[in-house]
């Protein structure tokens, strides 16, 4: 195995891919030389890993172009998992460079200075799971299908990167865990600063979950989901409970829109939590394009123009509504 040449390929996602950090630590401990797919370089395996579906035709791509090849990740095959020789091994946190994650999230016009600190941050953090699965069964959801029930996957301690206090963690339902709380006041005491990648489940958040969210610092804001207008009084009281502890202008609320809610539901949930001043942010189920007024009300939200115009008087959606450049 000694010299064998391994490529790696992260077809999507911004923050590192886990389990490409785990191949790699598994093939450079066996003497192996592995490093991400450069054009004109010859493999003896390649990994690829996707997780988005609409970027399964890249993957069949992928497959054209290497005959030794291997894919995994939610967007190609939910039943495909890492042998567990694999699985076991502890991400290798030299694979990402901060140059190589500057190339992935820069975009916008966010200062180039910002962006590159953020790069060196997330290159340096620490990432996993604590846990694996959720008990909810969400039909839009692919986690119930790919990992089942909620269990134990690893330890705080185990998931720290030494060059740094930040964390991210992975869990697909950190709220649900059993061990939650006690998770969040291991961060505390460690003096580490966290984000739960996946979110919190706010209609299962308790006050003592609220609190001890409260009690470690985030690198970013809270942030949680609002689904379907079904969700809305769960939601609404779990929004109540964790404003007890954390202010709302530190949390965020992702709002699917796309699956099985109206234009008019979709502007209602995205409103009502403006005026209660927590961010909203809308995610088009399964990336959807083929309708041109969610495509345009994303942007408006996703950018906060709602904070500066009305929908009706969003200069984009004005032109494109009334025959204009979409």
């Amino acid at each position: 195995m000694s010299g064998e040449r391994i490529g790696l390929v992260q077809v999507d996602g911004k923050l590192p891919n886990l389990a490409l950090m785990k191949i790699s630590s598994y093939y450079k401990a066996i003497g192996a030389k592995v490093g991400f797919v450069e054009d004109g370089q010859k493999y003896d395996k390649v990994f690829a890993s996707v997780l988005f579906t609409w970027n399964r035709d890249k993957a069949l791509e992928l497959i054209r172009r290497h005959n030794n090849i291997e894919i995994g990740g939610t967007g190609y095959d939910l039943t495909k998992t890492l042998p567990a020789e694999i699985e076991s091994c502890r991400p290798d946190y030299d694979l990402y460079t901060p140059e190589a994650i500057y190339a992935q999230i820069q975009r916008g016009i966010k200062r180039k200075e910002t962006v590159k600190k953020k790069a060196i941050d997330i290159a340096n953090m620490g990432i996993g799971f604590t846990s694996r699965g959720c008990f909810r069964k969400c039909g839009f959801c692919f986690v119930p299908r790919k990992e089942g029930a909620l269990r134990q996957e690893t330890s705080i301690a185990e998931i720290i990167n030494p060059r740094s206090r930040l964390i991210t963690l992975y869990d697909n339902n950190m709220t649900a865990d059993p061990d939650c709380i006690e998770k969040l006041e291991e961060i505390k005491a460690r003096e580490l600063v966290v984000d739960i990648s996946q979110g919190v489940d706010v209609r299962i958040t308790t006050d003592e979950i609220a609190h001890a969210l409260s009690e470690v610092k985030h690198m970013r804001s809270i942030h949680y989901a609002w689904d379907l207008m079904a969700y809305e009084e769960q939601v609404m009281d779990g929004i109540a409970t964790l404003s007890k502890w954390i202010k709302p202008w530190r949390q965020m609320c992702f709002v699917l829109a796309g699956y099985d809610t109206t234009h008019e539901e979709d502007m209602y949930r995205v409103m009502k939590l403006a005026d209660m001043k927590i961010s909203p942010y809308v995610m088009k189920y399964n990336n959807r394009s083929d309708d041109l007024w969610l495509n345009h009300f994303a942007r408006w939200v996703n950018g906060r123009f709602y904070k500066a115009c009305d929908f009706e008087e969003y200069l984009p959606w004005k032109k494109a509504s009334q025959g204009g450049i979409a």
